[in-house]
């Protein structure tokens, strides 16, 4: 069973990609549809790259953003860790400071 000619209009300007790029008939027995259908191929070309155009800028950004607050974060972290390591030695020094103490005091004791 054949197409009529509305029927192959109209399957020919729904499969607008395929019919323009891969089947060699489409140029010559459907011109009108084959020129809208490059054009309509090079708008949607020209959105996608607009599209991922912008979306790549945004990536960018947010990382760049991610980057500075990892810093950032790693500048406040490495300041926060200095400060407790400073109180752990201190807190060390005097634990041994006062064992040492303790065992001068119960040395006195004895003599």
């Amino acid at each position: 069973m054949a197409a009529t000619s509305s029927e192959r209009i109209l399957y020919a300007s729904k499969s607008r990609k395929w019919n323009s790029t891969q089947n060699y008939k489409f140029p010559t027995e459907f011109p009108t549809e084959h020129a809208e259908n490059l054009e309509w191929i090079r708008k949607t070309e020209e959105a996608s790259a607009r599209t991922r155009a912008h979306e790549d800028l945004i990536h960018a950004t947010e990382k760049s953003q991610q980057d500075a607050n990892g810093e950032i974060g790693r500048n406040e972290q490495q300041k926060k860790s200095d400060g407790k390591g400073k109180w752990i030695i201190i807190w060390i020094v005097g634990v041994i400071v006062a064992m040492r103490a303790w065992q001068r005091y119960n040395e006195s004791d004895r003599l």
